[in-house]
């Protein structure tokens, strides 16, 4: 079943945009993110945010009294005029805003943000922008049909989350992550992540390709775990380098990859952002266990 991440994750790809968010009313007022894509080097919202009064706060009300799907080519010529942050810190040049309507009450929003300048959105973009609020509704009415408030997607991601935390502290790295290939349109997403205080997220970041990445494609042909102690002397490819830079001048690095049969279903990745690692027969071992078991959960074994 779709979740609300893979939704902005969709929405994302499907406008080429640079960020798409889905937002929920809280029952205490205010918007909490359910899910947040990126692209083109953005900035995350949901892990950065801002001080004082939310900065889709006004969009917000606006749907409350219009309830309509708003477009708006230039944010510099906006009326009324945006937050300041929401084009100064993460740099909104266009956007579109649109509810989420539950019966009489409006459970949440939809935003589309375009970085490189202006833009005037088209029929395919609102019609994605549709296909969105859709998806997120179909979940919303199945959540609210529940007989209980935990279901047994929500005690894997909970094990799954508990495992790459897990992992992380005991190799003392900055971050973890589970990539799956779960996504037509964007090869091995991370669908699941650990990180240290005030690292990248890469949770909902589709700025780096990963098709045609040099560990991937040393998994696919090969069926083995990826060690490298320095990641900067590991290839010339500069996809690969660019990759580290966007990932946090990453420095030492192990992934292991998990398959279905003859495809490769997963990859989970440790990643050393602050100091070269000689990675230790015990440590590479470590990696292996956690994987193994992460495997039980999606349905998936090491080669």
């Amino acid at each position: 079943m779709p979740t609300f991440q893979s939704i902005a994750e969709d929405l994302l790809l499907a406008t080429g945009a640079s960020r798409a968010t889905l937002q929920l009313a809280q029952p205490g007022g205010g918007l909490a993110f359910a899910g947040e894509a990126v692209a083109h080097g953005a900035r995350q919202m949901r892990n950065d945010p801002a001080d004082g009064e939310p900065l889709e706060a006004a969009a917000f009300a606006q749907l409350e009294r219009e309830r309509k799907i708003v477009t708006q080519d230039d944010l510099a010529r906006a009326d009324p005029p945006v937050a300041p942050a929401l084009v100064d810190r993460y740099g909104a040049r266009a956007r579109i805003f649109a509810p989420l309507v539950q019966g009489d009450r409006l459970a949440g929003m939809i935003t589309v943000h375009h970085l490189p300048g202006s833009r005037q959105w088209q029929a395919p973009d609102l019609e994605a922008v549709r296909k969105a609020q859709a998806g997120a509704l179909a979940l919303l009415q199945e959540r609210a049909g529940r007989k209980l408030g935990t279901s047994i997607e929500d005690l894997r991601d909970a094990a799954l989350q508990a495992l790459l935390d897990g992992l992380r502290k005991g190799l003392r790295v900055q971050r973890c992550t589970l990539r799956q290939n779960v996504s037509g349109a964007y090869a091995f997403p991370v669908t699941h992540e650990s990180r240290a205080d005030g690292v990248w997220s890469l949770r909902g970041d589709l700025t780096i390709i990963q098709t045609n990445q040099p560990v991937i494609l040393k998994m696919l042909t090969e069926r083995v775990q990826v060690v490298q102690d320095d990641t900067r002397s590991a290839s010339t490819e500069p996809v690969f380098h660019s990759m580290l830079k966007h990932y946090g001048d990453m420095r030492s690095q192990m992934v292991t990859p998990l398959f279905r049969e003859d495809s490769m279903a997963a990859a989970i990745s440790v990643h050393s952002l602050q100091e070269l690692r000689t990675w230790t027969p015990e440590e590479m071992a470590l990696a292996r266990s956690a994987s193994r078991l992460i495997g039980l959960l999606v349905g998936a074994t090491l080669a």
